[in-house]
């Protein structure tokens, strides 16, 4: 698809184009600019698991008002990118695969086409892969800001439950299998633990109604095992000993879907990185209400160093 999914009321910003390019593998991903006169720098922002680029669009409209250039993938498994390396791998390497997808479209797509500086901005699972990347050494991005990042799925005991039965269900051959039948948190307003804000709920649900192909059904137990036995990689003492950037954790405070709490654990295996809560918050920090999401900007803002 080379076009934008359209509804009403979720303009597609001035100037955007999107585009499909080639991984290092040959998967076919999918790619957005969103340029703005007179940039002062280029974000990459990544989105999290089953969202796709059209839901970003006001915060994109947020950075261009900021002057910043905005860059955008479809992760691979999800949105209108290849989903079928994806299920090939049986999620085994996945959030392995993700970060050197997020290397090449950074390298090879981002910067030939904007300006320096270049910075990262993520959400939820999208947390993961920018953190295992940045952990490598890269420094292809001046910083970092991670809303609400996946760095452990669970908190407490649950989190060896799910390890134990993602792992044997994997084993037996079912990781394509869906963990749970209930409906999805995008899918209904009431009772979701994403955001409190129901006009920008149901923008996403109609995007999802207006192009079925880009939603995603429910995590399975292969993507389960794969979260968890990479949240174990980044705990390992000295995983960020090669950070070379300063990274800023914005953690929602009413999180619900993830572990918010694993976010110091984090923060304090580097000093390059930070920790911040915004309270009251649910899981979609840059989906919340207006007074939500004007905390989560000053916290942005003050990082980027905005006047």
């Amino acid at each position: 698809m080379t076009d934008f999914i359209r509804i009403p009321s979720n303009p597609v910003p001035d100037g955007a184009e999107t585009f499909m390019f080639a991984a290092s593998d040959g998967a076919v991903l999918r790619g957005a600019f969103f340029p703005v006169a007179d940039a002062r720098g280029t974000i990459v922002l990544e989105p999290g698991w089953a969202e796709f680029i059209e839901k970003y669009f006001e915060t994109i409209g947020r950075l261009h008002a900021r002057k910043f250039n905005v860059a955008m993938m479809d992760w691979r498994g999800q949105g209108l990118s290849d989903r079928d390396s994806a299920r090939e791998a049986k999620w085994k390497n996945y959030f392995h695969i993700l970060r050197e997808d997020l290397r090449r479209f950074t390298e090879t797509q981002v910067k030939p086409r904007f300006g320096a500086p270049t910075m990262l901005m993520t959400h939820s699972m999208g947390g993961m892969p920018a953190l295992m990347l940045l952990a490598s050494g890269y420094h292809g991005f001046e910083r970092a800001v991670l809303c609400a990042p996946m760095t452990r799925l669970f908190a407490g005991p649950a989190n060896s439950v799910f390890s134990i039965v993602s792992t044997l269900a994997s084993a037996a051959g079912l990781g394509a299998a869906p963990v749970t039948n209930k409906e999805d948190d995008s899918k209904a307003f009431e009772g979701n633990i994403l955001t409190s804000d129901p006009e920008r709920h149901e923008r996403f649900r109609q995007l999802q109604l207006t192009e079925p192909s880009a939603a995603n059904a429910a995590p399975t137990f292969g993507w389960v095992h794969a979260a968890i036995k990479t949240s174990k990689e980044i705990h390992q003492q000295g995983f960020f000993d090669n950070l070379q950037i300063p990274i800023r954790i914005i953690t929602a405070g009413e999180e619900k879907l993830i572990d918010g709490g694993d976010h110091e654990t984090i923060a304090a295996q580097n000093d390059r990185i930070e920790r911040v809560i915004i309270p009251g918050a649910l899981h979609e920090i840059m989906m919340e209400s207006n007074e939500t999401q004007e905390l989560y900007w000053k916290v942005f803002d003050a990082f980027v160093a905005v006047r």
